[in-house]
């Protein structure tokens, strides 16, 4: 091996894990506040609404985020936003935990929440572009160990939370302690951030003399295709995130305990699967491992609306996670692998029909299990998962 293509080797390394490490942060971020919302929701005494009105800060926050997130790529590129958003989320973070101080400080914790969204959506996409990036420069599938690292941050985070609440640390104490830990990882990544900016890289092809430029129209088909089958998808990863206990218990008659360890089942299996995928891709190709990850995904869904036994009903979820793990990195490959013809706005388009399904997945189940009761209500999740599997194959073609 010559000593530039140890360099550029090296290059690449560094730049897999500087990536790897911002998905990461991301997921901490998120699972650190998630963790405490019981915290949360008795310090502001909120009711059912006053909640569901919170979280919904943080989903229209995030949907901004990712909606301006393009213009502040083509004028900033991705290596200063790669370090300054993970910073901005410790600094936000900081600030609910004061906030959490008074229990008169609800609007500015409805504030802060919100910016945290918008600072997220953006992170999401620079992350996932950057995650595309270097995916191309490999020549193989690397989307879903990186989406496997937002997992893993995401139990390091909810476990945070878990052990400070267990003795009774106070969330500005935990907060702080988790906003040095995503500085520390941000400024360690920084030295590998990729170099090559999307202003670049993801500007929409001009028109040649040749004419092989894609119609607007085609461009538009494209996306809602790939955003549709992502949508259904995240559709089912979000009903089990927020379902899967709860219909473990009122729907199955199990202990709280044991509801916990069956959506432990199903987190576990969704990061297995997403470390796991990038091998899979790579040898049965994105539309192949789809196909199979939506049957197995829709296998789990039956089992565990169907089941009748603990060990039925826990490998359902199990299925469910492994089915579900794939979708939303996959199809971020996918949209990220044609932005150098279609610009950034085929992955900021593809985020917000995966986030928009993800989040607007749990009401719509809580909505129809008034009239049908859980589990029953889940069999809406295994229909648009099926609807996802039918467009795999228009959403995949012409991808590896």
């Amino acid at each position: 091996m010559t000593i530039a293509a140890r360099m550029n080797r090296h290059t690449w390394s560094m730049e897999r894990l500087s990536v790897s490490l911002i998905f990461m942060s991301a997921g901490i971020a998120f699972a650190s506040w998630a963790g405490r919302l019981s915290i949360i929701h008795s310090v502001f005494d909120f009711s059912g609404t006053d909640l569901g009105a919170f979280l919904a800060c943080m989903t229209v926050g995030t949907m901004v985020g990712i909606s301006f997130t393009p213009r502040l790529l083509g004028r900033f590129g991705p290596r200063p936003l790669l370090l300054l958003l993970p910073l901005g989320l410790a600094s936000l973070l900081v600030m609910l935990g004061i906030s959490l101080i008074d229990s008169r400080s609800a609007p500015w914790a409805f504030l802060i929440i919100g910016l945290n969204g918008v600072l997220f959506g953006m992170l999401d996409i620079v992350m996932n572009i950057c995650g595309g990036q270097v995916e191309r420069q490999a020549g193989r599938s690397l989307m879903p160990s990186f989406h496997g690292f937002f997992s893993l941050g995401s139990v390091i985070g909810a476990a945070s939370a878990g052990l400070t609440m267990h003795f009774r640390i106070w969330s500005i104490w935990h907060f702080t302690i988790v906003a040095i830990v995503l500085t520390v990882i941000a400024l360690y990544a920084s030295s590998g951030f990729p170099r090559q900016a999307p202003s670049a890289s993801l500007r929409p092809a001009t028109p040649t003399s040749t004419g092989q430029t894609n119609t607007k129209s085609q461009i538009g088909t494209t996306i809602l295709i790939l955003g549709l089958m992502v949508a259904g998808l995240s559709f089912a990863e979000g009903a089990a995130n927020d379902w899967l206990a709860v219909a473990s218990v009122e729907g199955h008659g199990f202990t709280h305990s044991k509801g916990a360890l069956v959506f432990a089942a199903f987190t576990a299996a969704m990061t297995i699967g997403r470390f796991a995928g990038g091998h899979v891709v790579d040898r049965l190709g994105a539309k192949r491992t789809l196909l199979i990850m939506g049957a197995i995904g829709l296998l789990g869904i039956v089992l565990f609306v169907r089941g009748e036994s603990v060990i039925t009903i826990a490998a359902g979820a199990i299925l469910w996670g492994l089915g579900s793990s794939l979708g939303f990195p996959v199809g971020m490959s996918i949209a990220t692998a044609k932005a150098p013809t279609h610009g950034p706005k085929i992955v900021t388009s593809v985020s917000m029909f995966g986030y928009g399904a993800m989040l607007s997945g749990p009401p719509l189940i809580g909505f129809v299990s008034d009239y049908t009761g859980l589990p029953q209500a889940l069999w809406l999740a295994a229909a648009v998962m099926c609807l996802s599997v039918l467009l795999t194959p228009l959403a995949a073609r012409n991808h590896r």
